[in-house]
C-alpha cells in the first residue's frame, strides 16, 4: 500500500514533510526524508520535532474530529493533517515534541475514554516494523 503525502523538495531525492501520514510509520510533519526504494519505507535524515499520532476507527463523530482539531491546535500548537473514511474513522495528527508528552498522553487518553478508539504514536519506536517491539527512539528527549 501507498500513501501520498504532501511534501517540500528539498535536495536531490530529499523531501520535508508538510503533514504527517495516516498509514505511514516512523515519520512527521517537518521531518526531512530520503525515499531510497519505492517498496520500502523512507529514511528519516532530520526529525521536525512533531509527534506523529495516528488513529484508527470504523467511524469518529464529527464534533469529535472537532474537538480534537481545536484543543490540538489551542493546547499543543499542533494539528490535524488528515481525515480519511467515509465516517472520518482514520486520523493524522501532528503535535510539537516541545509539549509535555505526559499531557498530550493525558488529552489522547481522555480522548479514549470518551470515544472507545485506540490510539498511536506513528513515529516514535525503534523497530516500527515490528508492533511486539516498544524500544524508544527517544529523539525527542533533551539531552
Amino acid at each position: 500500500m501507498y500513501e501520498e503525502l504532501p511534501a517540500i523538495p528539498v535536495v536531490d531525492g530529499c523531501y520535508e514533510l508538510l503533514s504527517s501520514p495516516g498509514l505511514a510509520l516512523n515519520m512527521a510533519k517537518a521531518d526531512l526524508i530520503r525515499i531510497e526504494k519505492i517498496d520500502q519505507p523512507a529514511v528519516v535524515l532530520r526529525r521536525g520535532g512533531n509527534f506523529c499520532i495516528q488513529i484508527y476507527a470504523d467511524e469518529i463523530a464529527d464534533e469529535e474530529i472537532e474537538r480534537l482539531d481545536r484543543t490540538v491546535l489551542s493546547e499543543f500548537g499542533g494539528s490535524l493533517d488528515g481525515v480519511n473514511g467515509v465516517n472520518g474513522g482514520n486520523l493524522a495528527l501532528s503535535v510539537p515534541s516541545s509539549n509535555d508528552i505526559q499531557a498530550i498522553n493525558s488529552f489522547f487518553d481522555g480522548f479514549k475514554s470518551r470515544v472507545g478508539v485506540e490510539w498511536y504514536y506513528a513515529n516514535v519506536y525503534k523497530n516500527f516494523e515490528d508492533p511486539a517491539d516498544e524500544t524508544l527512539l527517544d529523539w525527542w528527549v533533551k539531552h
